[in-house]
């Protein structure tokens, strides 16, 4: 794993908490179902309640209007899409993570390279991990594909996790081999391995068979003291204003002691309420033409 990888890594923490906006679920029975928001806040706390409660596939019904949701699975076996895994901050990696993850004697590699160019080096790393943040704040603020709200908050995001992994003890080699042993049994035990993995699978298959990456990740990720659970628990969210159907929620939440407040704009679709941020990606996604089939599908 490279520096550059870090990177990615790092981005990638930023996809899994761009939906922080939440506060503790209220109704347990909810967390596994297909709800849809009948307020403002609740476009943003059914989100973050599928990522704290690790129901991934519940995403797409909480997050577009019915009529939508079956034109974005369509897409995405037509290879026009991966929303909403295509949200995430250098999403397009993602294949090759999972091939890094599943290769053959992935977790011994994996070790070898983190002893070989991490392990007892936490100084240096925290002082990459400050450049980096800088680096992904600017890349954030420029990057034309994401709406004034999402830049917004993955920067304030991205400057919190930097402060965090500014002072990880990112170099702890029996650390590193813990993490690195958590990825791998997550990926092995998740059911998509490459990117003819997530295309056979479809969008809320993929969401489904990534799930034990996912849930793995959040304890790697723990080990160094980031607990995402504690994140997502943290988030409150308040209805700021609203004119007619569109509104805007205020969101707070905690990244390791630090502080993130982000603006989310919402819009309500057939009387429910839904993030405008996902949605317009949504919809641009379906307005995506189909691209030749690839030989061999």
């Amino acid at each position: 794993m490279t520096r550059t990888g870090i990177a990615r890594l790092a981005l990638c923490g930023a996809l899994l908490l761009a939906a922080c906006q939440r506060t503790p679920p209220s109704a347990p029975s909810a967390n596994t179902a297909c709800v849809q928001a009948d307020t403002p806040e609740a476009a943003v706390t059914l989100v973050v309640d599928a990522l704290r409660n690790d129901v991934l596939e519940t995403i797409p019904c909480r997050t577009v209007p019915p009529a939508m949701q079956d034109k974005l699975e369509l897409a995405w076996r037509e290879d026009r899409s991966r929303w909403p895994i295509a949200e995430l901050p250098l999403s397009s990696k993602l294949p090759a993570v999972l091939v890094a993850l599943n290769g053959p004697a992935a977790e011994t590699k994996l070790r070898l390279a983190f002893d070989h160019q991490f392990a007892g080096q936490t100084t240096e790393l925290q002082s990459a991990a400050r450049g980096l943040g800088l680096f992904a704040v600017r890349y954030i603020q420029k990057e034309s594909t994401y709406q004034p709200d999402q830049r917004a908050h993955y920067a304030n995001l991205i400057v919190a996790l930097s402060d965090w992994s500014s002072h990880a003890p990112l170099g702890d080699r029996t650390l590193g081999h813990q993490a690195v042993t958590l990825l791998v049994a997550g990926a092995n035990a998740s059911s998509i391995h490459d990117d003819a993995g997530l295309h056979n699978a479809g969008m809320r298959g993929a969401l489904r068979g990534l799930t034990p990456l996912y849930r793995n990740a959040k304890q790697a990720l723990a080990l160094y003291g980031l607990s995402l659970d504690e994140i997502l628990s943290s988030v409150e969210a308040r209805l700021q204003d609203r004119n007619g159907d569109h509104a805007r929620v205020h969101v707070h939440y905690l990244v390791h002691g630090e502080p993130v407040d982000s603006d989310i704009a919402v819009e309500r679709r057939d009387g429910h309420w839904y993030l405008s941020g996902m949605l317009a990606d949504a919809e641009q996604t379906l307005a995506t033409p189909a691209a030749p089939p690839t030989p061999g599908r």
